[in-house]
């Protein structure tokens, strides 16, 4: 039987908690709580030997879980966002090539896409909505023509 060095265990350990970070960034937030829980499981046992397996198994059960979620990472972001927001224009300026560049109340900046003459001013209350292929839509709140947007910061 080989045996394990402590400065290997705490190498293995390192290296296995790295990856279950790195994991983490695809997976969403409630298993986040799971995975942080499973890990502090594991770092409570004493034995080498079961902390290094205990690890093992949970970078497995990461791996699948990674597999399991390949190709739907934007789709899972794009079911957590709201379909549309509303928010008052703080300040709306001409840009290059006339197409507007509006700042919102809560600290957003979106620049218009299209070609339309902006109809929206200071102080309009506007609502963002999602469009066709990831695009975006802004119109004033009480209704009329939209004009598409994409989001600066």
């Amino acid at each position: 039987m080989r045996k394990i060095t402590q400065a290997q265990t705490l190498s293995t350990s390192l290296l296995l908690s790295a990856a279950a970070i790195a994991t983490l960034a695809c997976a969403p937030l409630a298993s986040a709580d799971s995975l942080q829980a499973q890990l502090q499981q594991c770092s409570q046992f004493s034995d080498d030997n079961k902390r290094l397996a205990c690890y093992d198994k949970l970078t497995g059960s990461l791996q699948k879980h990674a597999e399991q979620q390949f190709g739907q990472e934007q789709k899972q972001a794009v079911e957590e966002a709201p379909e549309s927001i509303t928010a008052t224009i703080t300040k709306a300026e001409e840009g290059a090539y006339g197409k507007f560049i509006f700042t919102l109340d809560n600290g957003q900046v979106w620049r218009q896409t299209d070609t339309k003459r902006s109809i929206l001013r200071d102080g309009d209350q506007v609502t963002v909505e999602r469009g066709a292929l990831g695009s975006f839509r802004m119109r004033k709140t009480t209704g009329g023509r939209t004009m598409r947007v994409k989001r600066v910061n």
